[in-house]
């Protein structure tokens, strides 16, 4: 009896212990109005855009010049896809991951002018971007 006890209370330890928290972007570069591109292309001519808004980040791409509509929401307030990200670093708000329908992956805060991002597309095509920089456009 006591060992069925101590198995229940490790169990629901456990359950407990694994609950995601989500939670809203808290870094100040992830919450204003910029524009990031990666550094190089990352799909034949193509560049990775990370657009940030005040309530809103999505993925897109395009060409070195602008974005287009092709892309990802990851984070909206407004029309309540917040539940897909959550903090992953534990001192402070530089890294998160993210997960929709259709993407997998994290984005990272390295400094005031640049984020490191992180993606794999669950559906076809399947992509996989292991490590874009994208830098602050002006």
């Amino acid at each position: 009896m006591k060992k069925t006890i101590i198995l229940i209370t490790i169990f629901i330890i456990f359950l407990i212990s694994c609950k995601a928290n989500t939670t809203a972007p808290e870094n100040e570069y992830l919450t204003t109005a910029n524009n990031y591109k990666s550094s190089f292309p990352i799909l034949g001519k193509t560049y990775l855009w990370v657009i940030t808004t005040t309530d809103q980040i999505s993925l897109k791409f395009g060409a070195d010049t602008a974005p287009t509509e092709t892309g990802e929401i990851i984070y909206d307030a407004a029309t309540g896809i917040t539940n897909t990200m959550l903090s992953t670093d534990k001192n402070n708000t530089n890294t998160y991951a993210f997960q929709t329908g259709t993407l997998t992956g994290s984005l990272e805060v390295l400094d005031a002018t640049r984020i490191k991002v992180y993606f794999t597309q669950n559906v076809t095509p399947y992509a996989k971007i292991m490590e874009a920089v994208c830098e602050k456009m002006n």
